[in-house]
């Protein structure tokens, strides 16, 4: 039975009228590689990629009218031995990523590491991009001045309260 799968599998592979369902326009998978997280902190937005076996010097990053584009070129691993596969699903070849970058970044300053097959692209956020907080005034009703709400205000109230 598990022979009859393989040949469903890779009549379904290699058939034209599957083909849209399993590969995207390149013919490659429909999914995009790399696999990337794209995630906003209060200072800076971070795109962590995933690019196993991909050598750091086959890795570019550019920035042209605020879009960041990450392409990486993974070889195949090359031997002098002929092998007869079976199947092959890793994917090998030049890949591309594209990133709108939003209003407010410091395109001039964006950062990138590599560790462990996870490149790490730090995008810095303006000073007027970053989120504040706003300090809160208590007016008082009568002649006494506004107070400002701080925890150190609201530590001593609750200090002359408890005595």
């Amino acid at each position: 039975m598990f022979n009859l799968w393989n040949v469903l599998d890779d009549a379904m592979r290699t058939d034209p009228w599957f083909r849209p369902f399993l590969m995207g326009p390149e013919g490659g998978n429909a999914r995009s590689w790399p696999l990337v997280d794209v995630v906003e902190a209060d200072t800076a937005y971070l795109i962590n990629a995933e690019l196993p076996g991909v050598r750091l010097e086959d890795v570019k990053i550019e920035i042209e009218n605020d879009v960041l584009t990450l392409s990486a070129q993974k070889h195949p691993e090359s031997t002098n031995e002929r092998h007869e596969f079976h199947r092959v699903e890793r994917n090998y070849g030049t890949f591309s990523r594209s990133f709108v970058l939003p209003q407010g970044v410091q395109s001039d300053n964006v950062q990138a590491t590599m560790k462990d097959g996870v490149l790490t692209i730090h995008v810095p956020k303006s000073e007027s991009a970053r989120p504040r907080r706003i300090p809160v005034q208590v007016v008082a009703s009568g002649a006494n001045p506004p107070k400002q709400i701080t925890e150190k205000s609201d530590n001593t109230a609750a200090a002359t309260a408890a005595a």
